[in-house]
């Protein structure tokens, strides 16, 4: 494991994510938020969805979609939507742990799951849901200091888009949300700049 990773996965568990709200709606959907075990620097892996999705179209996201009635757990989800959207299978995976709630614009309740992924998977991609896989370092996902932020909506009461480019990607909405609590959790009471992973 590299020391990337081993002082992320150390951070990590010692900043527990805030939980769910007691009012969240019952869970719709599960994304698989996927790191992958490169042998000197991990990275997370992400998807461009296909143009031709009514929902989202185009949009960079991580693996993932709407619960199925065959899955037992929103994990198995997340896991069952990861193999049918770009290949990977289960066997490859390891969880880590669950992330806060999301919320989508089209009303969806969204529960994240971070896992390390095995390096050897070999990526197949479903057109039909998926334009393009692409993998961004870690160390650059969890410096806050990359990402920007809109207010918009009511300005009494405005909701906080979130946006994180990557040339030539940009990252917003729904996952960038993610990433970016994710990165805030990882800085939360350590000691030391998250810049020195």
């Amino acid at each position: 494991m590299s020391d990337q990773l081993t002082q992320f996965l150390n951070r990590y568990l010692l900043s527990p994510p805030l939980e769910d709200s007691p009012e969240i709606k019952p869970h719709s959907a599960a994304v698989l938020v996927p790191i992958i075990r490169h042998p000197h620097a991990p990275t997370l892996l992400l998807t461009q969805r296909s143009d031709q999705l009514r929902q989202h179209p185009g949009q960079v996201a991580f693996p993932g979609g709407k619960r199925d009635i065959t899955d037992q757990t929103l994990y198995d989800t997340a896991l069952r939507e990861t193999y049918e959207e770009v290949g990977i299978t289960a066997a490859s995976i390891q969880l880590l742990g669950e992330l806060p709630t999301v919320h989508s614009r089209t009303g969806h309740s969204v529960k994240p799951f971070l896992a390390l992924v095995q390096p050897t998977f070999t990526l197949t991609p479903n057109p039909d849901e998926v334009a393009q896989v692409f993998e961004i370092p870690l160390r650059f996902l969890i410096n806050t200091q990359h990402y920007a932020q809109l207010k918009v909506g009511d300005p009494r009461n405005p909701k906080t888009v979130h946006f994180l480019h990557h040339t030539p990607q940009l990252v917003w909405g729904m996952t960038a949300t993610i990433l970016y609590g994710l990165a805030q959790q990882i800085s939360n009471n350590v000691r030391g700049s998250i810049r020195d992973i």
